[in-house]
């Protein structure tokens, strides 16, 4: 039964019951008791509905969210707290719960862990168990985020402790963003001798993840399976002792951090570059091009977001092609967030824009999946040095650059990026020249362009040097027509060519569909051009009530007045 039948049939009764002997005030009082049952079955209709759409699309894409240990405590310990948990997933289309062992020097009773777990299941939600290695053992000495001192063997034996915890209760482990470290206590420096703090972090790691966790967990149950989750920040992976070569090797499976947050908003000193919406997917698709099939999915917040940059954020993360798609955490979403001082959130809002957006979400996901993507290659070697130019990759995609991230050289791309990371690569003027004399057209910052070590090569007709003068973000004031120049010659070798103006993402999938998102505050006009096109058709545009006038002409897609903070899919022929 459709909602307005469900409406006019409760208003039906309500008006048959009441009694024309009824006092005013009684008629009053029936009627708007009438109103509210309609409105509670309505929602409660929807509620429904939005579970049942999760529960058949979660192959395409599976919810998530994330019980802290202290939510655990807060709101898993009892009954009707349990209860209010497991709807509020089944409102939310979540079909699979990740319930949290250890966060903060706080371990959650196995008691409430095992009966939050059954309870879960017995609705139809899978569950995992989660850990989140802060303040065990001995405490790290540094600056920035801290982290234990894994020189320690108090803070090795207790690291193992929780992971043989957790896993004799789950099959799934999942480990929060905060398994590095930055310590240099006395004891960390004897340990590092002569080896950078990036190669002792890294090594000490990559053995604590094998020693401690991976091995251990496995001794206690054979069938457990170890994510580990990887931050935003790629740039400082390394400096931080995140190898994600050797770690996504190691472990079973991988998950990304996609919490861009608002770009407009600094939250210091968390988010002092102000991440861009492009951020989330590069790091999904860079993380997923070294993990290959153990990626898994990717996980944001309600921290320094409003309901638009809060979708944008599941936007980036689904067109890198997850599996799932994590919401953290429970508490920060059922209340408005304020976790620290600086921080906001609209975690109550934030949720219910998802709820209406997650039918689109689940139809985004099932156009992107198992498309290859096309586009301009986009190299960030693994540990290497981003100098002046951090993020710049993130950027780059907001000028309508449709990337191909890599964490490897590809010398027979069609077109290439190469920003001062590729220092990392040994004698890589050798490895231009040949993309050069090819014929390649190839983009390298001023960065790189700089420190080359053969100068003859920037005079090149097919290299263009981009300034980014070591303010990535200035890369977010080039005009239209400074980008045509740029997208033109990228994208040359495709026969493509596309003009709009800056903050427009363009994403290329297969021979046939590509995406468009506005993430600017006002409308826009795109045209992408094809050696040949005939037809195009809306596959998709979120939010779905969002209208554009699309058109064919001259070998080109038009759209005409792509509102603010609109994604549109097309296909084409």
């Amino acid at each position: 039964m459709k909602f307005k039948d469900i409406r006019y049939k409760l208003l039906e009764i309500i008006t048959k019951n009441i009694n024309t002997k009824m006092s005013n005030t009684k008629k009053i009082l029936t009627i708007l008791i009438g109103l509210m049952l309609v409105f509670i079955t309505i929602n409660e209709v929807h509620s429904q509905s939005l579970w049942d759409l999760a529960k058949k699309n979660r192959e395409v894409l599976t919810i998530t969210t994330l019980f802290t240990a202290q939510n655990v405590r807060d709101y898993l310990s009892n009954t009707m707290e349990l209860d209010n948990a497991v709807n509020w997933c089944k409102q939310t289309g979540i079909t699979k719960v990740y319930i949290e062992s250890f966060r903060g020097g706080y371990y959650a009773d196995r008691t409430s862990l095992v009966t939050a777990k059954n309870r879960f299941e017995s609705k139809e939600i899978k569950v995992s168990g989660c850990v989140t290695t802060t303040r065990l053992g001995k405490n790290g000495v540094g600056e920035g985020w801290g982290g234990p001192c894994y020189s320690s063997k108090e803070s090795q034996e207790e690291l193992q402790k929780i992971f043989e915890y957790t896993s004799s209760i789950f099959d799934e482990i999942m480990i929060d963003d905060f398994l590095f470290t930055e310590c240099q206590c006395e004891e960390c420096i004897a340990a590092r001798g002569d080896q950078t703090w990036s190669k002792y972090y890294s090594d000490l790691m990559v053995r604590m993840s094998k020693e401690r966790i991976l091995k251990p967990s496995r001794a206690v149950n054979p069938n457990v399976k170890i994510i580990i989750k990887y931050p935003l920040w790629y740039d400082s992976f390394h400096n931080r002792g995140y190898e994600v070569v050797r770690e996504s090797k190691d472990y079973d499976y991988t998950y990304v951090g996609t919490e861009t947050r608002d770009y407009n908003y600094n939250i210091t000193p968390f988010n002092p570059l102000g991440y861009v919406q492009y951020n989330a997917y590069f790091i999904m698709r860079w993380i997923g091009g070294i993990g290959g099939d153990k990626t898994l999915g990717g996980w944001f917040d309600a921290l320094g977001t409003t309901p638009i940059t809060y979708r944008e954020q599941a936007r980036q993360t689904i067109l890198a092609d997850v599996n799932e798609l994590m919401l953290f955490n429970y508490s920060g979403l059922i209340n408005e967030t304020n976790f620290y001082t600086g921080w906001f959130g609209t975690g109550i809002a934030n949720v219910d824009a998802f709820r209406k957006e997650l039918p689109g979400l689940f139809e985004l996901a099932r156009i992107v999946r198992g498309k290859s993507i096309k586009g301009i290659h986009m190299p960030k070697l693994p540990n290497s040095e981003p100098f002046e130019e951090p993020y710049v990759f993130s950027l780059l995609g907001m000028l309508g650059l449709p990337l191909v991230p890599a964490h490897e050289v590809n010398e027979q791309a069609s077109s290439a990026i190469f920003s001062v990371h590729m220092l990392k690569a040994p004698g890589f003027s050798n490895t231009l020249q040949r993309m050069l004399d090819k014929g390649t057209p190839v983009v390298v910052t001023d960065g790189l362009a700089k420190r080359l070590t053969n100068q003859a090569l920037l005079k090149r007709d097919n290299l263009l040097v981009l300034n980014v003068a070591g303010e990535p973000k200035n890369l977010l004031k080039l005009t239209q027509e400074e980008l045509k120049p740029i997208r033109n010659k990228l994208l040359a070798p495709m026969g493509m060519e596309f003009d709009a103006p800056n903050k427009v993402g363009l994403y290329l999938y297969g021979d046939d569909c590509f995406v468009v998102e506005n993430f600017n505050d006002q409308k826009v006009n795109v045209t992408l051009s094809f050696p040949r096109v005939s037809n195009a058709q809306q596959l998709l545009i979120l939010p779905a009530d969002r209208n554009v006038d699309l058109s064919v002409s001259n070998n080109s897609v038009l759209i005409q007045d792509l509102t603010p903070r609109t994604l549109i899919a097309i296909k084409y022929k």
